[in-house]
């Protein structure tokens, strides 16, 4: 804890993103991966395989943009740098370590945003200067001419720090205004991704399940109401076996994988087959 406490005192930051949380999120991912690896390790590998087979079948090869890129532990980003002539990294914070890994290919780009286009909006509101969450509002004007565009775990990810600040800072926020916040941002991401000329691929989570054994006692939804509407390639991601949470439970997420959004089916039910329902 006091290490983690102090890597995020040195952490260099946009002004703002570590007051909002993102800097102890990133961390937090960080430290999870460490303790969960080996569990991890299959999901991050069908990542990295399905970007890899999307690219490499993308007619144009010049520009690939990854979208909340991290620590890079689901991008192959060397398997991208062969293949395209440019590779943007777009994230709110890029970690030294995505650095390092990329410092030897010259056609890497880091970009920091915020993707979930309420950031700035977010912070006036807990500086007391508005009473009223944002919409969001995110610019990828300049992702006009990517060939491939990438979302990797990002879907669902993309409310969490927001709603940790408004839970913290917000107190006057319903629990009925807050999923409507958390839903707009899911929503608006996936409508953004949707308009893209770029082919474009979406590895998300579906559904969060808590499990003992062969049994599942809960389900919750990660994508706050909206129904991702496309068949893809499915697994679990195991990410957080006990004791991880909780030493007689385990979290797993059921994925879904897009490799080119415009040309995927509808309408197909994901379901786990693997774990019993309740």
């Amino acid at each position: 804890m006091i290490f983690e406490f102090i890597r995020h005192l040195l952490m260099i930051a946009p002004d703002g993103l570590k007051e909002l949380g993102y800097g102890r999120e990133l961390l937090a991912i960080a430290a999870r991966h460490s303790r969960c690896g080996d569990a991890w390790a299959p999901h991050l590998e069908t990542c990295r395989g399905l970007i890899s087979e999307a690219a490499k079948d993308c007619p144009g090869r010049e520009h690939v943009v990854v979208l909340g890129s991290g620590y890079l532990f689901d991008v192959p980003v060397e398997i991208l740098s062969e293949i395209f002539g440019e590779v943007w990294l777009v994230d709110v914070i890029h970690p030294p370590q995505a650095r390092d890994r990329a410092k030897n290919l010259g056609n890497i780009r880091f970009i920091e945003r915020d993707l979930s286009g309420v950031a700035s909006a977010l912070l006036r509101v807990g500086h007391g200067s508005s009473d009223e969450l944002p919409c969001p509002n995110i610019d990828l004007d300049d992702l006009a001419d990517a060939d491939l565009v990438v979302s990797s775990n990002l879907l669902s990810q993309l409310p969490l720090v927001p709603l940790d600040f408004v839970g913290k800072r917000c107190s006057w926020a319903s629990a009925e205004v807050r999923q409507k916040f958390a839903h707009n941002i899911v929503d608006h991401h996936l409508a953004v991704l949707q308009g893209l000329m770029a082919r474009v691929v979406v590895i998300t989570e579906v559904m969060r399940l808590i499990h003992d054994s062969n049994e599942v006692v809960e389900r919750i939804d990660p994508l706050f109401g909206i129904t991702f509407p496309y068949q893809g390639r499915e697994w679990t991601w195991d990410i957080a076996p006990r004791p991880e949470i909780d030493r007689h439970f385990d979290l797993s997420l059921q994925m879904v994988g897009v490799m080119d959004l415009a040309a995927a089916p509808h309408n197909r039910s994901c379901r786990n087959t693997n774990l019993a329902a309740p």
